[in-house]
């Protein structure tokens, strides 16, 4: 955690500091919330899109905020007077950033940045469970801390006795990705995949490529990169590089390399690395992706880690991103806290094969299928592509929720899916009523769709429910 006193974060930031005799005050972690301000911390005004972090000076201090940086233009520096350090800097997000930076360089720990457009926190997690798994003292950026102001402030709670760091990188705007990286200044760096995904700012599939590349065009050359080989927009962007990078994959060649291997007995999916066969607790065949890019991480900081292992680890997911949890007498599987077309089109056939299990014999399938957000000028054939889909798979039962969603339920219908296995609704709010209405004891339950419709409500709501009238 960073720590220091305000005569140094000064001089670091190139702010001034306003009562000089507090230069030998220290402060412990940096804050730009009150809401988890914890004391003596620093805390950053920062201004944002949405607020402006210095209307909350007040609650600063009343939690005891170690000290504070301000902007220039900042007019109530009454309010403080000389209860506590004071330093005053042109823009405050950019002063939090470079001291990160700075931060940053005083870490002798190897620094692993994991970006890509579907599940990077997932594939972060996996990565994060390995290293720790033969080196206990390593450290990972906290949930999805990956953005220009997340991403700091995962830099400062790192410890800088630590043997590893693990950190995510999340992106939606060209040039920002090299913005993170002169942060972060990453030893080894992971692309997972690419996908459309913010296309409303990085308009093509190819451009979020280009976008995430510029992590690896921030690096030195001798720096290894790896990239997911059965990605071929990716693979294709990289390969217009001067430099070498590692490739992991399961279907094409690649430098490590995996294979899928049916399903275990309660339907998780099976993966052979390297002779050894790996389960994976979560759903989906997407995530044998994931176990292989924690694997071809550590097998390149030189780890001595073999595939037997990877079985015996505690992994450490985040909710809503394929677990799966028995409800009552319910199945729910809970692929919900993102989407866009390529993880909703692997999702829904994924659980197409996980109903080929044995446990989903004589059980109704129910996919509760969402808005896939931001997506840009094509966001109508993206969504009508997945009307397409429902149609081919013919779920026992599908919802459709959210007012892009009727692009795929009338796409859907147009596509031959009987009207009388699908069902659609504006918000999650009606999605609910109508989902409690049809369900039936021992349905098999997949959601999916992007953060804004909070699917995860309809999971908490069946929690609640004892199904007694199905």
């Amino acid at each position: 955690m960073l720590t220091l006193d305000f005569k140094t974060l000064a001089e670091t930031i190139n702010g001034r500091l306003l009562n000089e005799k507090t230069g030998e005050t220290v402060f412990k972690g940096v804050s730009i919330d009150t809401r988890t301000l914890k004391k003596m911390q620093l805390f950053f005004a920062i201004r944002g899109e949405a607020d402006d972090g210095h209307k909350y000076i007040a609650d600063a201090l009343k939690k005891n905020s170690a000290g504070l940086v301000v902007a220039t233009d900042y007019n109530d520096l009454d309010i403080i007077g000389d209860r506590v350090p004071v330093v005053v800097v042109e823009n405050t997000h950019e002063a939090m950033m470079r001291l990160a930076s700075e931060y940053r360089k005083k870490i002798e720990a190897p620094l692993v940045a994991v970006t890509g457009s579907n599940g990077k926190t997932t594939t972060k997690e996996f990565i994060l469970a390995m290293i720790r798994h033969k080196e206990k003292n390593t450290y990972g950026s906290p949930g999805n801390l990956n953005n220009l102001y997340g991403l700091p402030l995962a830099i400062f709670g790192m410890p800088a006795d630590s043997r590893y760091g693990v950190f995510e990188l999340g992106i939606s705007i060209p040039g920002e990705m090299t913005r993170l990286a002169g942060i972060i200044h990453p030893d080894l760096a992971i692309i997972a995949n690419v996908g459309p995904t913010h296309l409303e700012t990085l308009s093509t599939v190819e451009g979020v490529a280009e976008a995430k590349l510029e992590l690896a065009d921030a690096m030195k050359a001798d720096q290894p990169v790896l990239i997911n080989a059965d990605d071929p927009v990716l693979v294709q962007a990289a390969g217009k590089r001067d430099r070498r990078v590692i490739t992991y994959g399961i279907d094409n060649p690649a430098d490590i390399r995996a294979s899928l291997a049916g399903a275990s007995a309660d339907g998780f999916p099976l993966v052979k690395i390297d002779g050894g066969e790996v389960a994976i607790r979560l759903f989906g065949r997407y995530q044998a992706y994931n176990v292989l890019a924690g694997y071809a991480v550590c097998k390149t900081l030189g780890l001595d880690i073999r595939p037997e292992e990877l079985n015996d680890i505690k992994y450490n997911f985040a909710p809503y991103r394929g677990e799966i949890e028995n409800i009552d007498s319910l199945t729910v599987i809970a692929d919900c806290y993102n989407a866009n077309p390529v993880s909703m089109s692997s999702g829904l056939q994924s659980f197409k094969e996980y109903l080929k299990n044995a446990a989903a014999k004589n059980r109704r399938s129910v996919a509760v299928i969402g808005d896939m957000l931001e997506l840009g000028e094509r966001s109508a054939e993206f969504h009508r592509e997945i009307g397409r889909l429902l149609a081919l798979l013919d779920f026992d039962y599908t919802l459709t929720v959210g007012p892009l969603s009727a692009d795929t339920y009338e796409a859907a219908l147009a596509a031959g899916l009987d009207k009388t296995k699908i069902k659609h609704c504006e918000d999650t709010g009606g999605a609910g009523e109508v989902l409690l209405n049809d369900i039936l004891r021992g349905d098999i339950v997949y959601l999916k769709a992007s953060r804004g419709i909070a699917l995860e409500k309809l999971i908490i709501l069946l929690k609640g429910t004892a199904f007694r009238q199905n």
